[in-house]
């Protein structure tokens, strides 16, 4: 290079330094953006996945709800069958309109049932099995499967549900399977068991979910324009969905490589892929994830469609990067030739058009070049670019101006939120700690009442008891008087010796007579009194002793005769069983059964009526239960859905409190461990049922 000139020397540097640059930039841009694409197409392949699992994972769940809700009519069903005893043909009706009902409105599910333990609904049904399925849009009730040939109760999905309900498990799926006893379509069962109150299983509803809407669905989806699904039930280790090897579904997995990738990198929170998979002869790329819901969702991509967008847009750029590079190579070189010399006026006139101000700010003028030559358009478009640049340094300098006002506007908003947010917290402590006294008083108040209703019961029944006792008291009185006169006889008669002995017989005939009708009276009054000894001193105590349960209800049963007896009613006591010794709070006992009485004697009979009231004693190994029940005029469902709440009274005109029936609730619940039901028939009477253990503790 010694005979090239300085020009030629810059013009050959330049030249050389801008292909070096130019051909970095567009390389370096090339690869980032091919690897920017290829990031944005698995973001968008991983989205794909996800939007495909939720769409599983929300079918399954809705099928979920569906068979517990499924399973909460039937148990409802059941026990409104239990208390009206409904016909066969009239309950097969309610549970036809049920099942048309709840497969009308949920049209994911190809059908389901409810299907019952052998003798629960009908004592000579084996089989009492409802089942609707879905032909076409149409849905149709069917008996078919409710008998020996089916034999539902030992199907491998009903053993499924029994074995889930002892494992106290709501729901449970079975494994894939194809339904050859109808569709002969694949599909999966949820089945959720029916589980009384007592824990004792009376059967199950199933819900069917058509796996041929879910193949369908998936191969809409499309990762890449020839990607392939694949879907497998992990725990039966099936494929559910294969297009690219349709002898393969609802087949247990192969044994292959792309398989153990599948099992062994498959998570539901990562999305994997396995790179280079040979498949019916060609190369496939593998992108799977699992779902929540158990399934192995994957697509098979060709490799080649994987890099086929990534590589066209690569290509595009790379060309047309390259062609600009050369042309503009070509332009430096055209203007550093032949304008090389007026550009040192124009560099200085270009450098003394920006100039930095004393608040280094940056200003642009307009350049002012009287020359005609090449320089000359391009001076202008600089000028033109200088007056956008003064427009837009303009335009930032408002801008900023108007963002430091709306900084300072959030700013003073920001602080009085702030403010109005203690305030308003304040204000809330204020009315919560209110709140908290006010109940902390009405619990008091309630207990003080819960109280006075225990000795407002103990009160009446001393009343009772002695009015009771007043009876028998003044006959012995009475009968003592006529001993002493006939004794003040007798010794009249001998002291003036004419006593004879007709007179001594017949005194002493009346005095037998007198005797016997004193001690009969007094023998009934301390029979009264021991009774009501016992049951007051247990009213008025919570301490647990034994006690042999049949004599102590009769002892209950006598305190209330008092009461009884000012009516036309009767009440009436059985036990089944002879002697029964229990470990309890009798106080708590008198006071239920008290209550409950006085509640029927109250409220369950009309003025003018005679009902009864009877008392049914029966105990299991660790259970007592006393069924209380009478024959009066009943409760509506409104009143019998509040009976057991506070204050809630029918009487309040007669000064009832409402506090009875909260009362037993609670001696029930708290103080003997135990349960009360009320169940009652507008016309027919009220049946109450109380439960509670045989041996209590401290």
């Amino acid at each position: 290079m010694p005979n090239l000139n300085i020009k030629t020397r810059i013009l050959l540097f330049v030249v050389v330094f801008e292909i070096l640059a130019y051909s970095s930039i567009v390389l370096f841009s090339n690869v980032y953006y091919s690897r920017a694409l290829s990031e944005v197409k698995e973001q968008e392949i991983i989205q794909t996945f996800k939007s495909s699992a939720n769409k599983i994972d929300h079918t399954i769940l809705l099928m979920e709800q569906s068979a517990y809700n499924l399973a909460q009519h039937g148990q409802s069903l059941y026990l409104q069958h239990q208390k009206v005893n409904f016909e066969k043909d009239d309950l097969k009706l309610k549970f036809s309109s049920i099942l048309k009902q709840h497969f009308t409105f949920f049209d994911l599910a190809l059908g389901g049932g409810v299907w019952f333990e052998p003798s629960v609904v009908f004592v000579d049904s084996d089989y009492f099995g409802p089942y609707v399925y879905r032909d076409n849009k149409e849905i149709k009730f069917s008996w078919d499967l409710s008998n020996a040939e089916y034999d539902y109760h030992n199907q491998e999905w009903y053993q499924l549900g029994k074995q889930a309900a002892k494992n106290l498990q709501p729901i449970i799926w079975t494994h894939p399977y194809i339904d050859e006893a109808g569709s002969l379509a694949p599909m999966m069962t949820v089945d959720a068991p029916i589980i009384l109150d007592s824990g004792d299983m009376i059967g199950m509803a199933t819900v069917d979910w058509s796996l041929s809407s879910l193949t369908a669905f998936l191969e809409t989806v499309k990762i890449t324009e020839n990607s392939s699904p694949i879907l497998i039930h992990k725990a039966s280790n099936k494929i559910i969905s294969f297009p690219l090897q349709t002898d393969l579904v609802m087949q247990t997995t192969p044994k292959e490589k792309w398989v153990s990738s599948l099992y062994n990198s498959s998570s539901v929170t990562r999305f994997n892929t396995s790179k280079n998979l040979t498949l019916n002869g060609k190369l496939y790329d593998l992108y799977f994830l699992e779902t929540t819901s158990g399934f192995i969702l994957g697509f098979f991509s060709p490799h080649k469609d994987i890099d086929k967008e990534v590589r066209a847009v690569s290509q595009v750029t790379l060309f047309g990067g390259a062609i600009i590079g050369v042309t503009f190579i070509i332009l430096i070189i055209f203007i550093m030739k032949h304008l090389f010399k007026p550009f040192d006026l124009v560099l200085s006139q270009i450098k003394g058009s920006i100039k930095h101000t004393a608040q280094d700010k940056v200003t642009v003028q307009k350049i002012v070049y009287d020359e005609q030559n090449e320089f000359t358009p391009i001076i202008t478009e600089l000028n033109a670019v200088y007056l956008q640049v003064n427009t837009h340094i303009a335009e930032i300098n408002q801008a900023n101006a108007a963002l430091q006002k709306t900084q300072n506007e959030l700013d003073k908003l920001n602080t009085e939120l702030e403010r109005k947010v203690e305030t308003r917290t304040d204000e809330l402590n204020k009315k919560t700690k209110e709140a908290l006294k006010a109940l902390s008083e009405l619990q008091a108040i309630q207990n003080k009442l819960i109280e006075q209703e225990k000795h407002a019961s103990l009160g009446r029944l001393v009343a009772g008891i002695a009015h009771e006792i007043n009876t028998p008291v003044g006959v012995s009185i009475t009968a003592s008087s006529f001993v002493d006169d006939e004794l003040k006889y007798l010794e009249s008669k001998f002291q003036s010796c004419q006593l004879s002995k007709q007179d001594l017989v017949k005194i002493i005939a009346d005095l037998k007579e007198g005797c016997f009708i004193l001690k009969s009276n007094l023998q009934r009054t301390a029979e009264l009194v021991a009774s009501f000894k016992q049951v007051s001193v247990d009213q008025s105590s919570e301490l647990l002793r034994k006690i042999e349960l049949n004599t102590y209800l009769s002892d209950v049963i006598r305190t209330l005769q008092p009461r009884i007896n000012n009516t036309s009613h009767k009440v009436s006591f059985e036990s089944h069983h002879e002697e029964i010794n229990i470990l309890c709070s009798p106080g708590a006992i008198a006071q239920v059964i008290t209550n409950i009485i006085e509640n029927a004697l109250v409220h369950a009979f009309g003025k003018h009526e005679s009902g009864e009231v009877s008392i049914l004693l029966s105990k299991s190994d660790k259970e007592i239960t006393i069924l209380i029940s009478d024959n009066g005029k009943g409760m509506t469902s409104e009143v019998l859905s509040c009976i057991f709440e506070p204050f809630f009274t029918t009487n309040r005109e007669n000064g009832g409190s409402g506090l009875g029936m909260h009362l037993v609730y609670n001696i029930v619940s708290h103080q003997l461990n135990g349960t009360i039901n009320c169940s009652s028939i507008l016309g027919k009477g009220t049946q109450f049922i109380i439960k509670f253990p045989i041996n209590l503790t401290q």
